[in-house]
């Protein structure tokens, strides 16, 4: 039986949007909401995070809904979605071009990528299920209360992690060590392939880790810069084919954090680059 709330629980790939999950589906708290376990695919999330969605969804029956932007060049006509599953999500980047070809490419000041591809397509279908009051899940940590919106009350946002139990990155990486299964990612890799939200440093290791992977955004960057916006990043103003030459140059890597942590490392002891926050984050 349909009831009058629904609580959306937003499933970026990574670790704590999971967790965050599978403690929605258990605490009594919100038994009263119908729950939407959804996930945006931009057809630039890595593998083994359309793996990990559906390890999850199977394992844990949180009968994950899928979907992809879908964009049209007509002027306005705004972002919609259609339904994919994990056999049919696109890995090739198709939402993300389709993207593309209408609105500039994004950047670190303008997530058009954000907005187009996961935040519209989430709210179209949230909005075609016709429910009286809706209220939105968000896998922000305790330690990651800077994230928190200022306008959360206002718009039905809730945050589990933060109110109904404190959790941190050490404790959800404890948590996954300890589970039966995990996310066959490294913290600085996350869940889009060579987000440009990266740090410089972390876009080189996985650069050099992987050269491959820039090939994509290489494509993008020739066919959709503009005078404006000549490159994806404009804060660093590297373009990705700047980026391979540099990561073919001695640089310190990057390293798993949490592993750093088990070699009794401390926070202190990593040079950690400037980034932005964005949706698709590993942990």
């Amino acid at each position: 039986m349909k009831k009058d709330k629904l609580l959306v629980c937003t499933f970026s790939g990574g670790r704590t949007s999971a967790f965050m999950g599978l403690f929605l589906k258990n605490y009594p708290k919100y038994n009263e909401y119908d729950k939407l376990y959804i996930f945006a695919n931009t057809g630039k999330e890595k593998q083994q995070t359309l793996d990990f969605i559906n390890k999850c969804d199977l394992e844990w029956n949180l009968n994950v809904v899928w979907v992809e932007a879908k964009v049209t060049n007509e002027e306005r006509v705004g972002t919609t979605f259609e339904i994919v599953n994990y056999n049919t999500a696109s890995t090739t980047g198709k939402p993300f071009e389709s993207m593309l070809n209408k609105y500039p490419m994004p950047n670190n000041f303008a997530s058009n990528c954000t907005r187009e591809l996961k935040q519209r397509p989430i709210d179209k279908y949230v909005k075609s299920l016709d429910y009286k009051e809706v209220y939105t899940a968000m896998g922000i940590r305790a330690d990651e209360s800077h994230r928190r919106s200022n306008f959360a009350t206002e718009q039905n946002i809730i945050y589990p992690l933060m109110e109904d139990i404190k959790v941190d990155n050490l404790f959800i990486r404890d948590w996954w060590n300890n589970n039966y299964f995990d996310l066959d990612l490294k913290d600085y890799e996350g869940n889009c392939d060579l987000c440009f939200k990266k740090s410089v440093r972390k876009r080189l290791t996985l650069i050099k880790e992987n050269p491959s992977i820039a090939d994509w955004w290489i494509k993008m960057e020739e066919k959709y810069s503009d005078e404006k916006i000549p490159r994806f990043d404009l804060r660093s103003n590297y373009s990705i084919e700047e980026l391979v030459e540099l990561a073919k140059q001695p640089f310190q890597t990057i390293q798993d954090v949490y592993e750093l942590s088990k070699q009794q490392c401390t926070i202190f002891d990593v040079n950690i680059d400037f980034e932005t926050d964005c949706f698709c984050k590993a942990v």
